[in-house]
C-alpha cells in the first residue's frame, strides 16, 4: 500500500511540475532580446495557411509554421539562462570538457576558438584594398594592419584549434598592392590587453598601439589621458559561454583634445552630416557595452576635427568595431581624421555623394581584425 501511495505521489508530483510549468510558459510574455546571449529571440509564428501547409523543400527555405514554433518554445523557454548555465557547468566541471560549444576558458580569459581559415575571403579583402588604392589613395601614405584575435596568443598554447597565423598575415601581404605598408600588431599585443569576456580590446590597454602608428606614420602624441570608468561590463563571450563570470570595468580615456573636438557623423538616409561623439556614454546600456566607442556598429562614417592640431596633417581610416577604441587615441595627431566604415555603407554610395575628401598627401590606415578579413564579403567595396 505504502509503494502504491507513493508510485501515486510521484506520478501527480510530476504532472504538477510539468503542467506547472506548460501554464507558466503560456503566461509568460515572450521576450523580445536576450541580453546575455546578444540577439532577438524567436517570437510565436503568424498563423496562417500558407505558414501550416507550406513543405521545406530545401535549407534556405523560409521555415514552415511548427518549425518557427519549435525555435519559439527553445527560446522562450522559462529559466532558459539557468539551464544553459547548468549545461555549462556540467560540460566544464563535470564532464571536464575543453570547451562549450567553442567556448573555452584560459587563467580568466574567456574565448572562442576557430580553425577555418577562409584564404578566398583574404585574397579578396586585399583586392577590396587594392580597388580603394587605385582609384583614390595612390599619391597617400597607405597603411594597413591586421588586428590579431586573443586566440593567436592562447589557443594552439593550450591544446585548442587555431589557424595558421603566418599563413593568414602572408595571404594578405601577398595579395596586397606593394604601395601599401604593413604595419604588425601582432608583437605589440597580447591577451590581457582584451577584455576578459569580449573580443575587443581594452582601450586603457592600447595606447602603445596608438604610439606604434606615431612612430611609424609619422606623427605626435602625448599619451595622457584621464580615465572614466563604466561598469560593471559584459562582453559577447560572456552570454555565450552561460557561465556566471564577474564583471568587468570598461574604461575610455579623455583629455583636453578629445573633450573639445569637433564631431560629425552621416545620416545614412539622408546623406547629411549630423553631430557625433566619440563616446556616447548612455550607449553603455545597450545590449553590446562596447557601442560606447564612436557610437556603435551600423554608423558608416565619421569626420573628427582637432582644432588644436599643431599640424596639418589628415588621416582616413577604414575600420571595423575594434577601430571604434583606437581612433580617438590618434585624434591628437591630426587635424582631421575621416573614419570609414564599409561593412555599413558601401563605396558607390560613398563616391557618388562625395562623402570622403581625398587629397593628395594624406595618411590612409586600414584596420580591420581577423574574423573580419576571414569573412570579407562583408566589406561593401563596389
Amino acid at each position: 500500500m505504502n509503494d502504491k501511495i507513493k508510485d501515486i505521489s510521484t506520478v501527480v508530483v510530476f504532472m504538477v511540475i510539468i503542467i506547472g510549468l506548460f501554464i507558466v510558459n503560456i503566461l509568460k510574455p515572450p521576450t523580445k532580446i536576450s541580453i546575455s546571449e546578444r540577439r532577438p529571440l524567436a517570437q510565436f509564428p503568424e498563423v496562417t495557411w500558407d505558414s501550416i501547409t507550406r513543405k521545406k523543400a530545401k535549407p534556405t527555405d523560409k521555415d514552415t509554421f511548427m518549425e518557427s514554433f519549435d525555435k519559439y518554445t527553445l527560446d522562450q523557454f522559462v529559466g532558459r539562462d539557468k539551464l544553459r548555465e547548468l549545461k555549462a557547468n556540467i560540460s566544464f566541471n563535470l564532464l571536464m570538457q575543453k570547451d562549450n560549444n567553442k567556448i573555452y576558458m584560459v587563467d580568466g580569459q574567456v574565448a572562442k576558438y576557430w580553425n577555418n581559415l577562409n584564404e578566398g575571403a583574404l585574397k579578396s579583402a586585399a583586392t577590396k584594398f587594392n580597388k580603394i588604392y587605385n582609384t583614390h589613395l595612390q599619391n597617400m601614405n597607405v597603411y594597413y594592419s591586421i588586428i590579431p584575435d586573443k586566440n593567436y596568443y592562447i589557443a594552439k598554447q593550450n591544446g585548442y584549434p587555431s589557424v595558421d597565423y603566418n599563413k593568414f598575415v602572408g595571404t594578405i601581404k601577398a595579395n596586397t598592392n606593394k604601395n601599401m605598408k604593413y604595419i604588425d600588431l601582432f608583437g605589440v599585443l597580447n591577451v590581457d590587453d582584451y577584455y576578459a569576456t569580449d573580443l575587443h580590446w581594452r582601450q586603457e590597454k592600447i595606447i602603445k598601439v596608438a604610439e606604434k602608428y606615431a612612430k611609424e606614420m609619422g606623427f605626435t602624441i602625448s599619451g595622457e589621458y584621464t580615465e572614466n570608468v563604466k561598469e560593471p561590463f559584459y562582453g559577447t563571450y560572456y552570454g555565450q559561454s552561460a557561465l556566471p563570470i564577474p564583471g568587468e570595468k570598461l574604461i575610455f580615456l579623455t583629455n583636453d583634445v578629445l573633450n573639445n573636438a569637433n564631431v560629425r557623423q552621416i545620416d545614412a538616409k539622408t546623406f547629411e552630416f549630423v553631430d557625433g561623439e566619440l563616446y556616447k556614454e548612455e550607449y553603455f546600456k545597450n545590449v553590446d557595452p562596447y557601442d560606447l566607442f564612436l557610437e556603435g556598429t551600423q554608423k558608416p562614417l565619421f569626420i573628427i576635427e582637432n582644432d588644436n592640431a599643431t599640424t596639418d596633417k589628415e588621416l582616413i581610416v577604414y575600420r571595423d568595431s575594434f577601430g571604434s577604441s583606437l581612433v580617438p587615441l590618434l585624434v591628437e595627431g591630426y587635424k582631421k581624421i575621416t573614419v570609414v566604415d564599409v561593412r555599413y555603407m558601401n563605396t558607390t554610395l560613398i563616391d557618388s555623394n562625395n562623402l570622403i575628401d581625398y587629397k593628395d598627401g594624406q595618411d590612409v590606415l586600414f584596420l580591420y581584425s581577423t574574423e573580419v578579413l576571414n569573412n570579407s564579403s562583408t566589406l561593401l567595396v563596389m
